[in-house]
């Protein structure tokens, strides 16, 4: 298999990851909202959903769990988790935000949605 560098380097990155857990104590959408602690994740396990999504010869599609299972719809891009990240990992743009653009072209997309309309299998 052949892989470009820059997805060779997307994935590397995540992998840096210490797992100090940093990330999911600051993001106030977990520390804040009681209610959401059961629906959403937090930014390392949708880190991980990324990484997996992302990898160019994994053809497993997580979208749906990231939305649906892992509650991505609830995290509003504030970067907290970026900014206390001993890694240096942005989590936000590298992660957080491509994987929200692969759910929202697979969900909301009308061609994407006609497409899967016409062509079923």
């Amino acid at each position: 298999y052949r892989m470009q560098q820059a997805d060779v380097e997307r994935s590397q990155e995540f992998r840096k990851c210490i797992e100090c857990f940093l990330c999911q104590n600051t993001c106030h959408v977990v520390r804040d909202h009681e209610d959401n602690k059961h629906a959403f994740s937090g930014p390392r396990y949708l880190m991980r959903i990324a990484e997996l999504e992302m990898h160019p010869l994994d053809v497993a599609d997580r979208r749906e769990l990231a939305q649906e299972d892992a509650g991505l719809g609830y995290c509003n891009i504030t970067k907290c988790c970026t900014e206390v990240c001993p890694e240096h990992i942005k989590i936000t743009d590298n992660a957080l935000i491509p994987l929200k653009e692969r759910v929202v072209d697979s969900k909301y997309d009308p061609i994407v949605w006609l497409g899967n309309k016409l062509f079923r299998r």
